[in-house]
């Protein structure tokens, strides 16, 4: 059935994505979309049956108009040795499939209700948490807009996606099947140059029932975010504030209950047409249990591209260092905490979280063809204090420093394809080789991991 499925939507796909081509990029926040310009042009909407599903006018000024969307993201994965493991069960090898619908209903210009639902299923025996979902509504929020001169207020509420800076502490979570999402109260103001977000709410957890998803015990957020155009800086600058309260949060240090605070300054942008970077500072303070936060983060994403050769070589380093609690058993910590990350920070392998590390990211990509471009990349990793121990993508503690004194954690190696062959249909594949460094060989398993991960992604 997965095989017929996996056929008939790429089927459909195709037959339609040749004459799709004037619409935009498919944005991965879905609900960030806009395509009331098609009721302008009839011959763009007219070119297709998918591209009438983004504007259907439901009344004669077209003023009122809903917007269909969607998505079937199959997936097949292959690890051995997961996590450095030597048991049996540490290789694995399955399908995993998401759906995801979505109804973007506007009511003039100021009002407009999104909804979409979402089905993830894999292919093991038992369920996976944020992998096994039956069906269930993911996102569920009305907005209201308010004109203000040249700006825009926009007051939304209900269960939506959020999406914060580089998404280091605030992010979707693409690579599972199920993707985050929150129930939250958002204020959010778009101006020319300046752009403000304040939000608060309540994660979405996921079991693996249907219309069972829930944000009842789940861990409390609020914060906001402000944004301008710096250009004469050289970029643009963010400034943020992140909140964080959870009943239960597991450290090397210990388990306990957590208030914490994020302080942020980001500065990214271009200089000249191929140097590109994104700079992050992060300070943490807070209570964990009766212990005192303190902890910082440090990341720089730099690019330049050789924009004058054929495939345009995209020359690229990445310095992370995240702190770590110094001292297990005092009254103090300093583990960093990513809050809602991308557990695929690090790549889809997801071995290594920005927690108790350092490390150093060289890549290259290439433009093979207009479509088909590849990334070679390597990455060394480092914990930054040794009585801390190392936590996995998803910021479970993987292992305890137990008094260890070694360093390194090891380092990994991975090659990504990307076939983009059109706005509706992407291919991409995922291969890492994690080699094993003197802690983890000394503190447990320590078999070499493989991961290969290849993506389909049938989208409208």
């Amino acid at each position: 059935m997965i095989k017929n499925t996996t056929l008939l939507i790429t089927i459909f796909a195709l037959n339609f994505t040749l004459k799709a081509q004037e619409l935009p990029q498919i944005k991965a926040l879905r609900a960030e979309e806009n395509y009331s310009s098609l009721l302008k042009n009839d011959t763009i909407r007219n070119a297709s049956f998918l591209n009438k599903l983004k504007a259907i006018p439901l009344n004669k000024d077209k003023s009122i108009f809903l917007s269909l969307g969607g998505e079937f993201r199959p997936r097949w994965e292959y690890t051995e040795n997961k996590n450095w493991s030597a048991n049996d069960n540490a290789d694995e090898s399955f399908y995993s499939q998401r759906i995801m619908l979505h109804s973007d209903l506007h009511l003039g210009k100021y009002v407009r209700f999104f909804g979409q639902l979402t089905h993830g299923l894999v292919s093991l025996k038992e369920p996976v948490y944020v992998q096994s979902d039956k069906l269930d509504l993911h996102q569920a929020f009305a907005e209201f807009s308010i004109p203000i001169k040249n700006t825009t207020l926009k007051l939304r509420a209900g269960r939506q996606e959020l999406l914060f800076g580089s998404g280091r502490l605030m992010a979707f979570r693409d690579g599972p099947n199920s993707r985050r999402s929150f129930d939250m109260a958002r204020i959010m103001l778009d101006g020319k140059g300046l752009n403000s977000n304040l939000f608060f709410g309540r994660e979405v957890t996921v079991p693996e029932g249907v219309f069972d998803n829930n944000s009842t015990d789940a861990p409390y957020t609020w914060g906001m975010g402000l944004t301008g155009d710096t250009k004469n800086f050289l970029g643009n600058t963010t400034i943020y504030y992140i909140g964080f309260d959870a009943k239960s949060v597991k450290y090397n240090d210990g388990i306990n209950s957590e208030t914490r605070h994020t302080i942020g300054l980001r500065r990214f942008g271009n200089v000249g047409k191929q140097f590109k970077y994104n700079t992050e500072l992060n300070y943490q303070f807070g209570k964990f249990g009766d212990k005192t936060i303190s902890a910082f983060s440090i990341e720089g994403d730099w690019h330049y591209t050789l924009i004058n050769t054929k495939s345009k070589p995209d020359l690229g380093i990445k310095l992370d260092y995240v702190s770590g609690d110094r001292n297990q058993g005092d009254n103090n910590l300093g583990t960093f905490n990513p809050y809602f990350n991308n557990p695929a920070y690090f790549g889809l392998i997801t071995q290594v979280a920005a927690m108790n590390m350092f490390d150093i990211h060289p890549s290259v990509k290439l433009q093979l063809t207009e479509k088909l471009s590849a990334t070679t990349e390597a990455d060394f990793y480092w914990r930054a204090q040794l009585n801390d121990g190392l936590y996995g993508g998803s910021k479970a503690l993987l292992r305890s420093s137990n008094n260890n004194q070694s360093r390194f954690i090891g380092w990994q190696s991975g090659l990504k394809l990307d076939y983009e062959i059109s706005r509706n249909l992407k291919l991409s594949n995922e291969t890492y080789y994690f080699v094993a460094g003197d802690f983890v060989r000394e503190t447990g398993d320590s078999k070499n991991t493989f991961y290969n991960g290849l993506t389909m992604w049938i989208g409208f």
